[in-house]
């Protein structure tokens, strides 16, 4: 079982790396707006609130640039995240099935899906991101929301994305985890270590990098990463709708075979 869990994750995150390079010619516009433009700006409100700090105590001028950070990262989050979910969700399905994809196309679909997504994602992100500063909140929250975005997404019959992602990721929480195991892996080094390199910027090849240019780089492949991990929650998500109608459709299989089987017996009673 194990085995097979670990082959699903794999063919999942291929195919989701794969479908987002497909996807690039939308995908990659919209990662410079929503990480590179969102990283942009939580850098300058952390340089705006580093004054306001105590100049003496370098803990209260990083305290201060970090919350700043996260209250201006939550926001942004919040209000432009839902159109590069919807657009990966567009993206996955659409190549899943060979369908005829285009730019201009899943740009008005994630836009169509723009205000049914955003109370749901902005519940779960306000929800998560916090939990996210003492890890293991975030990520019990993470693993429970995992498939908000696709469920907001698709399903119109849905009156509670959050409540329905809880109940569908009951059971499968372990593989949504490792899943996600390619991010954490870059997640910690990037806000640890990574970030701050790129607001101080960097030389690279000879050529110096200014730190505008390499914080809207490094904004830009964090949310091309968080779009491979996008696909690859509706994709764990239509694995579980497909299970859930097998399921379903065995059970009312064998019903039907019982009550068959009922009905035969009462018209061909056994001998005394």
């Amino acid at each position: 079982m194990a085995t097979s869990s670990s082959t699903s994750v794999v063919s999942i995150l291929g195919q989701s790396f794969v479908r987002t390079l497909r996807g690039l010619p939308l995908l990659l516009p919209l990662a410079v707006l929503v990480g590179g433009l969102g990283h942009w700006l939580m850098w300058q409100g952390g340089l705006f609130a580093v004054p306001h700090a105590d100049p003496s105590n370098p803990q209260s001028q990083l305290l201060y640039s970090e919350l700043s950070k996260l209250a201006i990262g939550m926001l942004w989050g919040c209000l432009a995240f839902p159109l590069i979910d919807a657009a990966s969700i567009y993206t996955w399905r659409r190549l899943a099935t060979g369908q005829p994809w285009s730019p201009k196309a899943a740009l008005n679909w994630s836009i169509g899906r723009y205000g049914r997504m955003f109370g749901p994602h902005a519940k779960a992100f306000l929800t998560i991101s916090p939990g996210l500063v003492i890890i293991v909140p975030g990520i019990l929250f993470g693993l429970q929301y995992a498939f908000v975005d696709a469920i907001a997404a698709t399903d119109d019959k849905s009156q509670s994305p959050l409540k329905r992602s809880q109940k569908l990721t009951r059971g499968r929480r372990g593989r949504i985890m490792w899943t996600w195991l390619p991010y954490a892996l870059w997640y910690l080094p990037a806000y640890l270590v990574f970030v701050y390199q790129a607001e101080a910027g960097f030389t690279m090849g000879g050529v110096e990098v200014s730190p505008h240019v390499a914080v809207l780089l490094f904004g830009t492949l964090d949310v091309l990463l968080l779009a491979v991990m996008e696909m690859a929650m509706f994709g764990l998500h239509e694995q579980r709708i497909e299970d859930a109608q097998t399921a379903k459709a065995r059970k009312e299989a064998a019903a039907g075979a019982v009550a068959e089987d009922g009905g035969l017996a009462q018209k061909d009673p056994a001998p005394a």
